[in-house]
């Protein structure tokens, strides 16, 4: 089942995003609180679910993040950082569908690495808050439709330190905060914020990055066209040691594209 529109409690709080897949679980805590209306559910088959938007051919193959990235948006809105994931979903539309697929995405690779549901929330959580850092860059910056310059660009590669910090009172686990702080990192050292290089690069930080590098390239942008699923792979594979090779085929394999 999917959600057919925001729903919001009685303090208009966001519980679930439109377009988010929602689990038994997720459902009965719905109903317990008085906040479910068959309204604003629709059957998986009545509509296309997130992944659809990440041009991901077989969305069946997607069930396993589908909820839990449903658990984690509605545990959420009960935990510190949930105003966070509140604030994604009103800054700008695209970062926050972004920031689902990335989630989406980063998840089923990992779960093809067989992660148990714990590993899979606490990456899960990283990957939807890897941008929460942009939150305080200026929109001017962040929807610049041309190239930023030197200062802007700045800006923009602080945010995972940024985001970093924002997370750091929450006491949220590191295979968590890892992800925000490192995405942008490269196997070759090229990356920022840090330059780390190769295993100095937790799992999660290469599964993210390739996440959320396949889904940037995939989707709009106000300084771009977005590019097709089969372009971001050749893409980041002539990208060579900047990205986990073995990572990339195994997103292949998930995607039906190799």
């Amino acid at each position: 089942m999917i959600a057919k529109r925001d729903i919001y409690d009685e303090n208009f709080k966001l519980l679930i995003r439109k377009g988010t897949k929602v689990s038994c679980k997720v459902l009965e805590k719905l109903t317990k609180h008085g906040y479910y209306n068959p309204e604003d559910i629709i059957s998986s088959k009545e509509a296309g679910t997130v992944t659809k938007k990440a041009n991901i051919r077989n969305t069946e193959r997607f069930e396993l993040p589908n909820i839990i990235l449903g658990d984690i948006i509605f545990e959420s809105e009960n935990k510190p950082w949930g105003i966070y994931v509140n604030a994604l979903c009103n800054y700008l539309d695209w970062i926050y569908t972004h920031s689902i697929n990335v989630s989406l995405i980063s998840m089923k690779l990992a779960a093809e690495l067989k992660y148990n549901y714990k590993e899979l929330w606490n990456l899960g959580l990283g990957a939807l808050l890897h941008d929460i850092g942009k939150l305080v860059i200026p929109k001017t910056i962040i929807s610049k439709p041309g190239s930023l310059n030197d200062i802007e660009m700045n800006y923009v590669r602080r945010h995972c330190e940024l985001g970093a910090r924002t997370l750091e009172h929450f006491c949220l686990p590191k295979e968590c905060t890892d992800v925000v702080l490192h995405h942008h990192e490269r196997l070759d050292g090229s990356g920022y914020p840090e330059g780390l290089k190769a295993d100095e690069i937790s799992c999660n930080a290469k599964i993210v990055m390739i996440a959320d590098a396949v889904d940037a390239i995939t989707s709009g942008r106000p300084y771009r066209a977005p590019k097709k699923m089969d372009d971001a792979i050749k893409i980041l594979k002539d990208e060579k040691g900047r990205y986990s090779f073995e990572l990339i085929k195994l997103l292949e394999t998930v995607l039906d594209l190799s």
